[in-house]
């Protein structure tokens, strides 16, 4: 049994419509923050733009965002760290009658973005594209940069060819009946990233870390067992159904099906090696942005297990 202790105040600034929202409510709905120490408050974000500056601000203790965010900040001066939340990936998802079925296909093809210019996904994308033929995807394609739902609606209308976008609005165009002609994943495997690829997780000031280590280290023990709970229990998915947006079963079925093979399993160490390889890749993306000003990984990028911190 859990030892009784007071309880740590942990601020989680989650999306209204975000997948870790799912997570938050089962934290709250099954107790899991008082079970691990922890008083849980939910911070609504507008966008992820916004959890940021929460963020940054001290308007939210910690935020979902990726790690090259964490490392550039913690590189200028901010000590951000990063804990692992999903390697789930999107991947760019076409009409089911579609001839593209490889990188090159996309040669001249309408593509639309989800993220902007600077998202990882297709910082990815460009690289393996790059590697494989030497195709520069954002000179040799039409891209049009923009929000998942608005490019979500132009391909389903047939104002783009195909839309490289997050792994939840793969799976609802999914299930409407669209492919996916390129994983995200594959494209990286082709890059030679092995390992889990956990390009999102919970980010962190590491000074209040160090000064609440029973907040964060409770905080992350309750979260893992939410998502152990999603992992093996056809309950709790119909208990956050309300929250998925996904009246009709096909959907429910993709999103859930996506979002336990994202699980997240990768050790601190493991998230070191593969990042490190990952920034390796990004620094020879065409542009130079890619890799966020970075050549190399800093030190205390990524938070220990409590089991590594003690």
């Amino acid at each position: 049994m859990t030892r009784a202790r007071a309880a740590e105040p942990v601020r989680f600034g989650i999306l209204q419509f975000g997948t870790a929202q799912w997570v938050a409510e089962i934290i709250r709905r099954d107790g899991l923050d008082t079970k691990h120490g922890v008083a849980l408050t939910m911070v609504t974000l507008a966008n992820n733009d916004a959890g940021r500056t929460a963020l940054m601000a001290g308007g939210a203790d910690v935020v979902v965002s990726d790690w090259l965010f964490a490392a550039s900040q913690r590189r200028a001066g901010t000590p951000l760290c990063f804990a692992p939340f999903t390697n789930a990936t999107g991947g760019v998802m076409v009409p089911a009658d579609s001839p593209v079925r490889t990188l090159a296909d996309l040669k001249g093809k309408r593509l639309g973005v989800a993220g902007g210019p600077l998202d990882k996904s297709w910082f990815i994308v460009q690289a393996a594209a790059q590697s494989g033929g030497g195709i520069d995807l954002a000179a040799e394609t039409q891209p049009v940069y923009g929000a998942p739902p608005l490019l979500d609606a132009k391909l389903r209308q047939g104002e783009l060819d195909a839309v490289l976008t997050f792994w939840n609005f793969t799976a609802r165009l999914e299930a409407a009946g669209f492919r996916e002609a390129i994983s995200v994943a594959a494209c990286a495997r082709t890059l030679g990233l092995t390992g889990s690829i956990d390009l999102v997780g919970f980010v962190f000031h590491e000074p209040w870390a160090m000064q609440h280590r029973a907040a964060i280290d409770g905080f992350l023990a309750a979260a893992a067992e939410a998502e152990d709970r999603l992992a093996h229990s056809d309950t709790t998915w119909q208990q956050i159904r309300p929250l998925m947006q996904a009246p009709d079963d096909a959907l429910f079925e993709a999103l859930r099906r996506r979002f336990v093979a994202g699980i997240s399993h990768a050790t601190p160490a493991e998230q070191q090696a593969t990042a490190a390889r990952l920034l390796d890749v990004l620094t020879h993306v065409p542009g130079g942005q890619a890799a966020a000003g970075l050549s190399v990984l800093p030190q205390g990028l990524f938070w220990p297990t409590a089991d590594e911190g003690d």
